[in-house]
């Protein structure tokens, strides 16, 4: 059975169409609002493949949290799309080498998410 794929994001609306969207499609999600909720479940023992990140969040962004995931899920295969509304090239530059997984610039299609997930589910 496939981890559960996190999905980070303060914007509710969209995290629960995105939840839907790849349950739909056969994944198992769970939700956090920002990014110290997320970390909250890290340091529970949550186990997942696959983080969704929004970076524009209050409390922790995006890629403070990414940095912070980094060592409580060390030698795990954890990867992590880094999403946002205004992705910029220092932003890119950032992300890859914090060694995040993919970007995604919003908006995006569902769709285009969902090649990524299905991509990262083969590589396991």
């Amino acid at each position: 059975m496939n981890k559960p794929i996190l999905l980070i994001d303060d914007d509710r609306p969209y995290r629960q169409a995105l939840r839907l969207y790849l349950e739909h499609h056969g994944f198992t999600c769970k939700e956090a609002e920002d990014g110290r909720e997320a970390l909250v479940l890290f340091d529970g023992g949550f186990d997942v493949d696959l983080v969704l990140s929004d970076y524009h969040m209050p409390v922790i962004n995006g890629l403070d949290f990414f940095k912070a995931l980094s060592y409580r899920v060390k030698g795990k295969d954890v990867r992590v799309i880094l999403v946002s509304g205004n992705m910029t090239k220092e932003l890119e530059k950032e992300a890859k080498q914090e060694g995040a997984f993919a970007l995604l610039a919003k908006p995006y299609h569902f769709r285009e998410l969902l090649g990524l997930v299905v991509s990262r589910a083969d590589k396991k």
